[in-house]
């Protein structure tokens, strides 16, 4: 079958929506699908795929967006596709996926991080309207066969906002590169990730990783971290307009030597080997991809109800799932018993996310896409 995947951006150096749409685009071709990228933007070639670039007029960010949403499933139909698989919002897509919900449901969480001006131009913003316009009308299409979330959380969002049936609506949770991120139990090589994190004694690591640090809640973790105790480190992985103001709040709260801040980093999957704990206290996170990662890597992890992940966590880490990730009193609470008892959660949260493979998400995906070609309802 001659399936079109759909995405605003093309780029195998991307972040996590581009990651997922080269892994997709493989395991179709691995099960004999002839492959197409349509993108608006194109920053790389490939020898795997046919890519298509679909040119907009020069109409500005929200109508430009709007004239891609309109446009690129016509152009991949033209083409002869069979099916539309578009990982970004558009009007006419056969299988919508949604990675972070409804649009409109961010803007309403925004509010819990944002500034006072922030949210504001949020709300008078053309493009983020734009945004609202084109998912309604790509989930309330005719065309539409399955709509398919990256969580449940996602799935149950998808499914208020625009009324689609359960059936219609389908939660396929990404896999984890189990044989990149895994434990280690050879102390020197631990010992010396510890070095490369800053650690030289026998004190806690804990790891955050994430970009967009307001959303992901690392203000109020680090306003909780003075009561965090065993000397604990929290080790900041990723980057942020805002970087220095955060960076400036540690020195504030004279957190110098307990919190560290690596930047943007390639390694991720070796320094985990390091950590004790992991934290992503998010505000609005769809799934989180880097918790599951860290599980992978026998680190347990602390999460919010707020995040898709958070439902495949198994039950002994089920404590370390806060409710508001601005309580700073519980989040330090549960942050010092997951430190406590981590030696003991390893091997259980290793083989939660050993559960998620991408063979089985393969598996999913082709049973997604069959369904949908073959008209079922």
């Amino acid at each position: 079958m001659r399936i079109a995947l759909v995405t605003r951006r093309f780029d195998p150096a991307g972040g996590g929506t581009e990651r997922d749409l080269t892994i997709t685009a493989r395991l179709l071709v691995r099960a004999g699908h002839r492959i197409t990228i349509h993108a608006a933007e194109i920053r790389a070639t490939s020898d795997e795929w046919a890519l298509r670039q679909v040119v907009a007029p020069r109409l500005g960010r929200a109508l430009g967006l709007l004239w891609f949403a309109r446009a690129a499933g016509a152009a991949a139909r033209r083409e002869g596709a069979d099916l539309v698989l578009s990982f970004a919002r558009i009007v006419d897509a056969d299988i919508l996926r949604s990675g972070g919900g409804a649009h409109s449901s961010y803007v309403r969480a925004a509010r819990q991080w944002q500034t006072g001006p922030a949210r504001f131009a949020m709300r008078l913003s053309p493009y983020h309207r734009v945004q609202m316009i084109v998912e309604r009308a790509g989930f309330r299409s005719s065309r539409l066969r399955r709509a398919v979330a990256v969580s449940d959380l996602v799935r149950r969002d998808l499914m208020q906002t625009f009324a689609l049936a359960p059936g219609k609506t389908i939660t396929l949770y990404n896999g984890v590169e189990l044989d990149r991120f895994t434990p280690t139990h050879d102390a020197a090589e631990r010992a010396s990730i510890r070095r490369d994190l800053g650690i030289t004694d026998s004190r806690p690591a804990v790891m955050f990783v994430g970009n967009g640090f307001a959303r992901k809640g690392l203000r109020f973790l680090i306003e909780a971290w003075p009561t965090v105790g065993s000397g604990a480190r929290l080790i900041v992985v990723g980057t942020d307009q805002a970087a220095a103001s955060y960076q400036r709040l540690v020195r504030r709260l004279g957190l110098d030597d307990r919190v560290s801040f690596l930047g943007r980093r390639t390694d991720v999957h070796r320094l985990m080997r390091g950590a004790d704990a992991f934290a992503l206290p998010s505000f609005f996170e769809p799934f989180g991809n880097v918790a599951m990662e860290a599980m992978a890597s026998g680190v347990p992890v602390l999460s919010s109800a707020q995040s898709g992940v958070a439902e495949v966590v198994p039950p002994p880490m089920r404590e370390f799932i806060v409710n508001d990730p601005a309580n700073r009193a519980v989040l330090a609470a549960r942050m010092n018993a997951l430190i406590e008892g981590a030696p003991e959660l390893r091997e259980c949260a290793r083989a939660a996310a050993a559960q998620f493979t991408w063979e089985r998400h393969a598996r999913e995906l082709l049973a997604i896409v069959e369904a949908a070609a073959d008209g079922q309802p």
